[in-house]
């Protein structure tokens, strides 16, 4: 899994490094009239995608205030490619990040993960009008994360891991997009798949399986709302908005996922960025203290300025 992770990062920091070269590609391929030439087959494509790389450190040494040396790094990669022809299109999307800190030195330091994420998501709608805003949609989501997560400060107990949980979603809806910058989609119909492939947190019965069991299925309405709009010149707001309740146990209960991502660009290399997730799920247990406790609603917020590089082909 540690091979998993540094292979992201190198992925990333390579994005960041084949960015200018391929924009220059991009530049240089002109036809007679000065238009970017772009082969017949990929017309109906639009390409996107930005990395960001955010690394933190401190050190201490005599210090009497008192402090810890640490370093810290958190990387996140994503892609887009989307198709839209007629009445077709088709969205696709791939978002990975992973982050660390580690605190102290030597044979003393302690490794603590501070993000994770692996999610994919592809969407196809048909346009039910020739110029109208609403879609017949079918869409697949699946997340899960990169690496083993734990309670800390205790690093020997494996909280998560990687398919531990993991979630598959698919279902038939429609989708309503007013604007650009922002569309809704509803299924009354879908089905998500959690999956637990770890036998001591099956056994335990985590992430809402059965106890000894992989993997459990639920039939659904979902709902999701997605935003992507520039507030300002350098300055971007994105947002995803996930709700859905289960047909077959606990109708009503209503599991919220919402991601909000601010980005604020000072140059073309440098931005700061603020991340918030909140999370609310009936069928995951938070532990407190080493004591197994209910559901409750978890919030994650990450702020950082760093290095990020967005390359793009309409």
């Amino acid at each position: 899994m540690k091979r998993l992770i540094l292979l992201f990062i190198c992925v990333v920091a390579y994005f960041f490094v084949s960015g200018q070269t391929d924009i220059k590609k991009t530049a240089e391929a002109k036809d007679l009239s000065g238009a970017t030439a772009v082969p017949d087959s990929l017309k109906a494509w639009k390409f996107g995608g930005n990395g960001l790389l955010n690394i933190s450190q401190a050190a201490f040494s005599n210090w009497a205030a008192g402090g810890e040396n640490s370093l810290g790094l958190d990387a996140a990669l994503n892609l887009k490619a989307n198709y839209r022809k007629g009445r077709h299109a088709w969205v696709n999307s791939l978002d990975l990040a992973y982050g660390f800190q580690y605190l102290g030195i030597g044979d003393n330091a302690e490794f603590r993960k501070t993000n994770d994420k692996l999610e994919f998501n592809t969407a196809y709608g048909y346009q039910i009008t020739e110029k109208g805003k609403w879609l017949y949609t079918g869409l697949v989501n699946f997340k899960t994360q990169f690496a083993p997560g734990f309670s800390y400060p205790d690093d020997s107990t494996v909280i998560s891991k990687f398919m531990a949980p993991g979630y598959l979603l698919a279902g038939l809806g429609i989708t309503y997009a007013p604007v650009k910058w922002v569309y809704f989609y509803l299924s009354p119909a879908s089905v998500r798949m959690t999956f637990v492939y770890d036998d001591s947190l099956s056994a335990q019965g985590q992430f809402g399986v059965d106890p000894g069991k992989n993997i459990k299925t639920e039939f659904g309405a979902y709902f999701r709302a997605d935003m992507n709009k520039d507030l300002a010149k350098n300055i971007n707001l994105a947002s995803t908005l996930e709700l859905y309740t289960n047909y077959l146990k606990d109708f009503g209960n209503i599991d919220v996922n919402w991601n909000v991502l601010l980005t604020m660009k000072v140059n073309k290399w440098l931005a700061a960025s603020i991340n918030t997730q909140l999370i609310y799920d009936d069928d995951i247990n938070i532990s407190n203290q080493g004591e197994t406790g209910g559901p409750k609603t978890q919030f994650k917020e990450l702020i950082g300025v760093g290095i990020t590089y967005m390359i793009q082909r309409k």
